[in-house]
């Protein structure tokens, strides 16, 4: 392939002309005085000529004639470019190097920021109201199927209701609350088990409160436990009437009238042992016991 020479000629030429521009801007006096006198082309290169001759340097005629025309026309002389967009725009560009870097850091900051925000608040909060509705959805069902007791799955359905109108107003403590309740439902529901009296040594099977309501009388109560076929006692949460507070017992009283109160305890008078001590038997798919002794089903946990 041929050598093309042509473009770097070119680039020569145009670089020895800025150099006699540079000249002629250096030789200021000579420049004034021959642009003053209006002093034709030829006698201004002539001069030129001898001035790179001296110096050793061969200079075209072509050269010469770039230059002078390169001075007369300011064509190598900076000019600030006038304000605009488009000018505002190339000085940010020139200047990046400087705000390039805070704006990364600035970047950075908002960035942390925001996966901070969506990794310590808004996403557990999020993945917790899908566990809450998860939840209930699930319980929900289990209770449905489960449950026999007239009025139970008809509250399970309340109380997923509750979850979800808690959920939408990002109330996640009533909502998990709501959830709570429908899985202690689901649990009783599930289980089955014998209602009895206390009788172990040592323990009592029954006791008297005095009313509150009546000071001249008694309140009498059955201390009972929750037993399952292979002989587990259960933790069961029980509401006191006295206080209104709900709590996991494993044993609790049970209020009778007092007649029940006083045939067991003349049961266990006579050797120490409650032998008729089943109160009542709770089905799997009921929450309420059916009682084999006369109660209101009020109850107390301490005593």
């Amino acid at each position: 392939m041929a050598e093309q020479t042509e473009p770097k000629g070119d680039l020569s030429e145009v670089l020895m002309a800025m150099d006699v521009v540079d000249t002629l801007r250096h030789e200021q006096a000579l420049v004034e005085r021959e642009l003053q006198l209006e002093e034709d082309d030829a006698a201004l290169m002539e001069k030129l000529r001898r001035i790179y001759t001296s110096q050793g340097i061969e200079v075209t005629d072509e050269v010469l004639i770039q230059g002078v025309r390169a001075l007369r026309d300011d064509r190598f002389t900076y000019r600030r470019p006038p304000s605009g967009f488009k000018t505002a725009l190339a000085r940010l560009y020139v200047r990046r190097g400087r705000w390039g870097k805070a704006a990364a850091i600035l970047m950075a900051a908002v960035l942390a920021l925001w996966g901070g925000y969506r990794f310590l608040y808004a996403g557990p909060a999020e993945r917790a109201r899908v566990r809450i509705v998860q939840e209930a959805a699930v319980l929900g069902t289990e209770i449905g199927k489960d449950t026999l007791e007239p009025g139970i799955r008809q509250k399970a359905e309340t109380l997923q209701q509750q979850a979800m109108s808690a959920v939408r107003a990002d109330d996640l403590r009533a909502a998990r609350s709501a959830v709570t309740a429908m899985g202690v439902i689901r649990d009783l529901v599930q289980q089955s088990y014998t209602l009895q009296v206390v009788s172990r040594p040592g323990a009592p099977s029954g006791v008297w409160r005095q009313s509150s309501q009546n000071p001249a009388g008694r309140n009498y109560y059955l201390i009972v436990e929750a037993v399952t076929a292979d002989g587990r006692r259960l933790e069961l949460p029980v509401t006191s009437e006295e206080d209104g507070q709900t709590r996991r017992v494993k044993e609790w009283g049970l209020r009778v009238p007092a007649e029940v109160y006083e045939q067991v305890r003349r049961d266990k008078a006579q050797d120490g042992i409650v032998d008729a001590k089943t109160v009542g038997v709770k089905q799997r798919g009921f929450i309420t016991p059916e009682y084999r002794m006369p109660t209101s089903g009020g109850a107390i946990t301490e005593w």
